[in-house]
Order: structure tokens, then sequence, then C-alpha cells
């Protein structure tokens, strides 16, 4: 039996996929200002949002762009040993095995040996930085001060704890970059965009403005939200095109299975 369409278009939508960039308004502008503080003699910069932003998405980005235009490193997950990172960074510099090191002191007397103190600093992107251990995010912010180095800060900001209102983030950094979550008509171009750049033209019109802003309410805004409901939705579209094809409408889209698709991903209690 051959696959229902719908299953190649749930897995459009699967959380993590870098390579089919959606420009949008928010992260454009994210985006914009990320390079732009690349540019500038800035030593810490914090970028932040809400979970599930986009936040390592344009991390990821930024990284590709210019890994081969300036000396930059990415972290996408955090360490939380002075001794581990320390050894991860002058691996990553020098594209080499790094040495012993007794800690932060002997690493960047080391650096500074090897480096040309010509050369522009450089930038470390940190992602999840609200998981290192305080001792070394400040042994990081002493990094900085050396002028060797620019480190950007990626934090979640949630409801539960503030971390910007920590010390180090509230009165070292230099510069602050949000990314926010989506409005309606950013989320009709999203998944606008997603559907043409996989070429399914033909299910742009099951969906209208009445889906968009549902989509909206049910998700907040939130682009890994948005990437569950819509992988769920054209998974319970898969089903009933395989087992019961009289209920799936290929030209519209019934409001109900977004709300059981909502249902199903915890969105909606009932």
């Amino acid at each position: 039996m051959s696959k229902s369409e719908y299953y190649h278009l749930k897995n459009i939508f699967l959380d993590g996929g870098l390579f089919d960039y959606i420009n949008l308004d928010k992260s454009s502008t994210a985006y914009e200002k990320l390079v732009q503080a690349i540019d500038k003699p800035l030593k810490l910069i914090l970028f932040y949002g809400k979970p599930g932003t986009g936040k390592t998405f344009l991390l990821q980005k930024i990284y590709n762009d210019f890994k081969n235009k300036k000396r930059i490193i990415f972290f996408p997950r955090p360490y939380f040993n002075e001794i581990e990172f320390i050894k991860a960074l002058y691996s990553k510099i020098f594209d080499e095995e790094s040495p012993e090191f007794n800690g932060y002191d002997q690493f960047l007397k080391k650096i500074v040996a090897k480096l040309d103190p010509k050369e522009e600093a450089i930038t470390v992107l940190i992602d999840e930085s609200q998981l290192y251990p305080d001792e070394l995010i400040e042994k990081i912010r002493l990094m900085a001060d050396s002028r060797r180095f620019k480190f950007f800060f990626t934090v979640h900001k949630t409801d539960e704890e503030d971390v910007l209102a920590k010390d180090y983030f509230q009165t070292r950094i230099w510069e602050s970059i949000e990314i926010k979550n989506l409005s309606h008509k950013e989320i009709q171009t999203y998944i606008e965009k997603k559907l043409i750049f996989h070429s399914k033209f033909e299910y742009l019109r099951l969906f209208n403005t009445r889906h968009f802003k549902l989509i909206t309410k049910l998700t907040d805004g939130n682009l890994r939200t948005i990437n569950k409901l819509l992988f769920k939705l054209f998974e319970i579209l898969e089903y009933y095109d395989t087992y019961s094809p009289s209920k799936v409408n290929s030209e519209t889209l019934k409001t109900k299975y977004i709300l059981m698709a909502g249902i199903a991903q915890g969105m909606i209690h009932v």
C-alpha cells in the first residue's frame, strides 16, 4: 500500500529541521540583530526568548552562515565543568586535541601565546546558558574581559524562573536581543512557506484565516508547539485518509481536526 500524502505532509513539520529556514518577521529581525552584534566590539550578548521560539535554529543558521568567514564556535549543549568547557573551546579554536589544563588561568595564558593579538575576537555561541553553573559563567565573563572572545549567551525566558534577573545577565551584558512568539499572520506565512518549500502547493487551500487564528490560540504562537500541532494534525488526516477516506476532503480542512490534534497534544483539556 502506498503511503498517504498526509504522511509526507506531517514529516514537513518534524521539529528541528534546519535546512528549510523560513524567513519570518520576528526571526528575521532577531537574525539581523545577531549579525550586527557579531560586528560590534561587544563582549557579552544575551539572546533570549521563550522555549520553542527558534533560538537554537537561529544560532545554527548564524554559525553556518559565518563559519567560513569568521572565527566562530557553536556550543549547542551545555557544559557543567570548567575543565571540560575550556578543553572543548581550545579544541574548536585550534582544531586539535586539547592539552590538560589546571584551570582558567593556564588556559588563557596558552590562548594568548598562540593567538595573533591583532586578530579579531573569536565569537562563541552558547546555547542553553541558563544550565551552566554560576562559577563557569563567571569564568566565561573573565574570558570575555580578555578581549580574545565575544560570547553570545542564549537563555530561555520562562514564567517559572526569570533567568534574566540573575546578576551576571542583568549587570554585565552589553546588548540584549529577544525573539518573540509568532502572530497569526506570521503563522500563516510559516505554514504556507513550509508547504511551498516542499512543493505541496495544492495543500495551500486547506487552511483559511479561521484556522490560522485557532492555531495561534492553541499554540500561543510558539514555533515548536506549532510544529507539534501540525504534525499531529496531518497524522490524524493520514489515519482517516487510509482507513476512512470519505471523511477527508483535500479541498478544505474541517476545524474539528485541528481541535482533535490540540486535544491529542494536551493543548485542549476535555
